[in-house]
């Protein structure tokens, strides 16, 4: 669908954003209502990997403060991991709103996404709460925690491949194009490099997922954007 001739001037002075189509796809709004109501189940879910302790426990008598202590490893799983579904989620929200519509494919690349990217993450959170420290299992919980992470960011690269080449869904221009590309395609390679770190330490691994997370929680698409634009202009001089 066409833009309006001042949609496209928004578009060029802001290349990583992009104006709403004036007719939003019904279709793409329920995607995105459905994608939202399961990143708030997900992120939800995340809390019940904590254990609350009880005065009936078994090991009630060595205190509460030493049970709280004991959930530190746990907490730090949780914290990451609500950190990560919520800039997975911050990031979606950008990657569809430039979208312009729907097809089938882009359906049910968005559903596997969910399913492995959001819906399951609980699962390897809880792992990694429950082993990181054991020195016989921590690498295998750390590991296992990579790969779903790096899974669910390939997934995501492909649904912004197959939207914004194959199938040609978005009213980006060229340079803002780019620029979503170059911000979203390095993080499965770089998670996938930590999930390696993994296996000589967990720690290492660990803290460079959440500094992962931390780096993609800025605007990634629109500072590329300006990068692009200060080379540009460079190469122009």
């Amino acid at each position: 669908m066409p833009q309006p001739h001042a949609a496209r001037r928004a578009s060029h002075s802001e290349p990583a954003q992009s104006a709403p189509p004036l007719h939003e796809d019904p279709v793409l709004a329920r995607v995105g209502t459905f994608s939202d109501g399961v990143f708030a189940f997900a992120i939800t879910l995340l809390v019940l990997s904590i254990r609350m302790p009880h005065p009936s426990d078994p090991d009630a008598s060595r205190g509460l403060l030493p049970l709280l202590l004991d959930q530190w490893r746990s907490l730090l799983a949780y914290v990451v991991s609500f950190m990560l579904v919520g800039m997975n989620w911050s990031n979606y929200r950008v990657m569809f709103s430039t979208f312009a519509r729907s097809t089938h494919t882009l359906i049910w690349l968005n559903l596997i996404y969910l399913m492995v990217g959001v819906a399951f993450i609980p699962v390897p959170a809880a792992v990694l709460g429950m082993w990181l420290g054991d020195p016989k299992n921590e690498v295998v919980a750390t590991v296992f925690y990579g790969i779903c992470i790096t899974l669910g960011g390939s997934i995501y690269c492909l649904i912004w491949w197959y939207a914004a080449y194959c199938a040609n869904l978005t009213e980006l221009e060229p340079a803002a194009r780019r620029a979503h590309t170059a911000a979203y395609a390095p993080a499965p390679f770089l998670v996938a490099a930590l999930t390696g770190i993994a296996f000589l330490s967990p720690w290492v691994a660990v803290s460079g997922f959440a500094v992962t997370t931390i780096l993609y929680i800025l605007p990634m698409p629109r500072l590329m954007a300006k990068k692009h634009e200060r080379i540009s202009q460079h190469r122009g001089k």
